[in-house]
């Protein structure tokens, strides 16, 4: 009878383990991450997607191309060169090249010269009106203003020179 009713205390210990791993977790869900935001997925642009901004006229350039930035994001600030070199390059060409911040354009254009960029138009835009979730991101727009080319983030070498085809096609 003893091996019987160990059973059962070793079967009643389970049981009450589980439970209470069962109740700490509800209430480690219910009290400590009640306050947490859901997590977000990132917004990526839709090729064909029609993107408008204020003070923007699409049609005058066949291509458009957005460096869609902002101040304080150390991957904007470390892609400076690469931004120059693309400025330099789409002088003389059909191409509006323009810079997207979130921020104030006076903000923005601080921002821009402290780090070297001139020589570009810039604009004030929330991301999300973008479809844009992340910077930095530069988009190719057509003139109609349909997203036909887009690229998130600090580029590599290879794909600096995708932009630049793109830029010079």
């Amino acid at each position: 009878m003893s091996k019987v009713y160990q059973k059962i205390e070793m079967t009643a210990n389970i049981l009450i383990i589980v439970t209470a791993v069962l109740l700490i977790g509800f209430i480690v869900q219910k009290y400590l991450f009640a306050g947490q935001p859901p997590v977000q997925t990132a917004k990526i642009p839709t090729i064909g997607s029609k993107i408008s901004i204020a003070d923007v006229d699409f049609s005058k350039s066949s291509k458009n191309m957005f460096l869609v930035l902002s101040k304080g994001c150390h991957f904007c600030s470390e892609s400076a060169e690469f931004y120059k070199k693309l400025i330099a390059e789409a002088k003389g060409k059909n191409v509006n090249l323009i810079a997207v911040l979130p921020q104030e354009k006076k903000e923005a254009a601080e921002y821009l010269n402290d780090l070297g960029i001139q020589g570009i138009e810039i604009r004030q835009s929330q991301l999300n009106s973008l479809d844009v979730s992340g910077t930095p991101t530069i988009l190719v727009l057509d003139n109609n203003g349909q997203v036909s080319n887009y690229w998130i983030g600090k580029l590599p070498p290879a794909e600096e020179k995708e932009v630049f085809d793109k830029l010079n096609s």
